[in-house]
């Protein structure tokens, strides 16, 4: 080989290493392919110190700019995965086209278990914000979404196996053990699958056929009289994008359809967020596949002056179901979190709580906004050790929480805290959730490990009248744990 030729050469090779950082400028935004944020150009120094992960960044931000990215991302994932059908950017390629999320395979095959705790403890939660809707004179249903391969398991490649049982069912039945006010969502679409498609083939979320069924079983759960739109006309559509499809094929792939139905909407009017666009357009950006701005949101149905009152806790799942609980409340809040807040809801609300299978752990993850319920009586039980007991004080009421033996039965997963001060004694139910952010747990905060932990969590309301310092002990399964004292202020 000739010097000229190898000088060329070598010339030719760094041109090509240097031609995605030429291109940068003049290709698009892989942000607005992609729909999420990029990494950001790592700092030369942090804290004071020169930043030591700064190539491991550098990487990041350049992989996520490189142009063409979500077209060469697009072509690998069709070979990858439509034709060698193989999982790719967390996505499994069923039977016949339809996609699915890969952690939803954890649930399908219960390799993402619940500790029998936990499973009571989240029954148990949902029974409590229940107790506390209802003291608030308003109704109250949980919604537990299943993730479409718990509807569509046949279409799941073979070589997944599906368990007899996992964390939904094994949460049904202790929500039935609690008398929780529930809509077995999973029994239902299954039940009604075969007279039409309920979930998208390309997208991980029900369709507005599905919506519309869930939709009348969870008004006929909370006992309120509407609108079935049984009659109602509709069109199938290939408008759909699907979440999934845009992970496989982030610069373009395969439409869905979807299924329109010609509903009127009353008039009505987004109070929060304020925006400058018509309600309907509003509204479609909300129910679109962009879900920006959607975290929380309060409508006013501007028809209905009966003083309704809606509160949703809700994922992406409830976005199907809007125009639905606008055109049936007066008014409706809608807020996209895991934590529901029940402390500050109006009296006489009427609430909602939807969240999907796959996140069901989430539920036993993070201390709800509700008060600890007063009790007159609790079970006995006797002296015992083990417990570690804490207290916080915020601006929101006073935090009594903890860790609990991991040798307690879960036969019956109620947790008590008893106040005791000269005589006088209250007595208050905690959630049984080991609240890995309040105990500092920054491993369990961050991973599974949470799952086989148990704890409890209790707010007492500044409202509570309680001042000077108490005695603290905490009952959970016959077994009395003293923690010291905590203190109210004047």
């Amino acid at each position: 080989m000739s010097k000229g030729f190898k000088i060329i050469y070598i010339v030719l090779f760094f041109l090509v290493c240097c031609l995605p950082m030429a291109l940068m400028p003049f290709v698009k935004n892989n942000a607005e392919i992609e729909k999420r944020e990029l990494a950001e150009f790592p700092k030369y120094m942090e804290h004071g110190r020169l930043n030591v992960d700064f190539s491991t960044q550098f990487e990041s931000w350049l992989n996520d700019r490189i142009p063409y990215r979500a077209e060469l991302l697009s072509t690998a994932n069709l070979l990858k995965s439509e034709m060698l059908h193989a999982p790719s950017s967390n996505v499994i390629v069923g039977q016949e086209g339809w996609l699915f999320y890969e952690t939803e395979s954890m649930d399908y095959m219960d390799t993402n278990a619940m500790s029998d705790w936990n499973i009571k403890a989240a029954a148990t939660t949902v029974s409590l914000l229940e107790k506390g809707v209802e003291a608030k004179g308003g109704k109250f249903t949980f919604v537990p979404m299943p993730n479409k391969a718990s509807v569509y398991g046949e279409k799941m490649p073979k070589c997944y196996n599906e368990a007899d049982e996992n964390n939904l069912s094994r949460l049904t039945e202790a929500l039935r053990d609690e008398h929780v006010n529930f809509v077995d969502m999973k029994g239902e679409l299954t039940a009604h699958k075969d007279e039409g498609l309920l979930y998208h083939r390309r997208d991980s979320h029900w369709n507005y056929r599905g919506a519309l069924l869930g939709y009348n079983l969870i008004m006929d759960s909370l006992g309120k009289e509407h609108e079935t739109y049984a009659d109602a006309s509709y069109t199938v559509e290939e408008t759909w994008r699907g979440d999934l499809d845009k992970l496989l094929y982030p610069a373009g792939g395969f439409m869905d359809d979807q299924v329109n139905y010609d509903i009127q909407m009353p008039r009505f009017m987004f109070t929060s967020p304020a925006s400058t666009s018509s309600p309907q357009e509003q509204l479609e950006n909300f129910m679109s596949d962009k879900e920006q701005g959607d975290d929380q949101f309060q409508s006013k149905n501007m028809e209905k002056k009966d003083g309704s009152s809606l509160y949703m806790v809700r994922d992406s799942f409830g976005r199907a179901l809007l125009p639905y609980f606008i055109a049936n409340y007066e008014t409706a809040q809608f807020k996209r979190t895991d934590c529901p807040d029940v402390a500050t809801l109006a009296e006489n609300t009427d609430v909602v709580y939807e969240i999907v299978e796959r996140n069901l752990s989430r539920i036993v993850r993070k201390t709800p906004f509700m008060y600890a319920p007063e009790q007159e009586v609790i079970p006995a039980g006797q002296l015992s050790e083990g417990a570690d007991i804490r207290n916080q004080v915020t601006g929101y009421g006073t935090y009594i929480f903890g860790s609990l033996p991991d040798d307690l039965s879960t036969d019956y997963v109620h947790v008590y805290v008893t106040l005791e001060k000269d005589g006088e004694t209250h007595h208050f139910e905690a959630f049984p959730i080991y609240d890995a952010d309040l105990m500092g747990d920054k491993d369990s905060s961050n991973d599974l490990a949470y799952l086989e932990k148990k704890g409890f969590s209790a707010v007492i309301s500044p409202e509570s009248g309680l001042t000077g310092s108490w005695n603290v002990t905490v009952l959970a399964d016959g077994r009395l744990f003293t923690g010291g004292t905590v203190s109210f202020g004047d």
